[in-house]
């Protein structure tokens, strides 16, 4: 599905409508909407400082697993611009996660903890120096401007391993011993998927 918004094309894929409706009509606490939410506004940072740094994109696609923002413009800017626009994200939701966390502390409702809990998260998850999150996209950025290429690929490729096999044990360790949560497991076998997948593209 896609909608047009002026020069802007979003991509929205048919089964996360589908498994969106299916939250909507499913999901009475609405701990997954708030989730979700949480998601756009981290997205809403990298788009933030695209347009401060008049680099809007033209097209952002949205799926099951992610939001991919075509950034046609990526790694032609200054290294500053740069890191500020794949840390956007992050900032939004210190800042988000903060804020309703002090409002809680207020109005004590419920949402608001979630809300805030759900960005905090966000914001660590993303910060982790894996290859395809922010924290990784950032360290990247930082050492291909002190080493070649390859050296960069080749650093990043291992140290996103090295994170994310002992969490790959830990998920399934988990689920040992909950018998249900599957979380870490299937995000840190995903990740791994997705890198594995993206070097194979390169070198193809």
């Amino acid at each position: 599905m896609r909608i047009k918004l002026g020069n802007l094309s979003i991509i929205v894929s048919i089964p996360l409508c589908c498994v969106m409706t299916a939250i909507i009509l499913l999901d009475s606490s609405q701990t997954v909407m708030l989730g979700c939410f949480s998601a756009l506004m981290h997205e809403s940072g990298h788009l933030f400082f695209m347009w401060h740094f008049n680099s809007f994109p033209k097209e952002i696609k949205i799926s099951l697993f992610d939001i991919a923002i075509i950034d046609h413009k990526k790694f032609n800017r200054p290294l500053h611009q740069e890191l500020l626009i794949t840390l956007g994200g992050v900032m939004i939701n210190l800042i988000f996660g903060s804020v309703c966390f002090a409002l809680y502390l207020i109005f004590k409702y419920n949402f608001l903890i979630v809300l805030s809990g759900a960005n905090i998260l966000l914001l660590i998850y993303n910060l982790l120096p894996i290859d395809t999150l922010d924290g990784g996209q950032a360290l990247y950025l930082i050492l291909s401007s002190k080493l070649s290429e390859k050296a960069t690929e080749r650093t990043m490729l291992i140290l996103s391993l090295v994170i994310l096999f002992p969490c790959t044990v830990l998920g399934f360790l988990l689920l040992l011993q909950s018998k249900y949560n599957f979380t870490l497991l299937l995000t840190s076998l995903y990740l791994i998927a997705v890198i594995l997948l993206k070097k194979t593209k390169i070198k193809n």
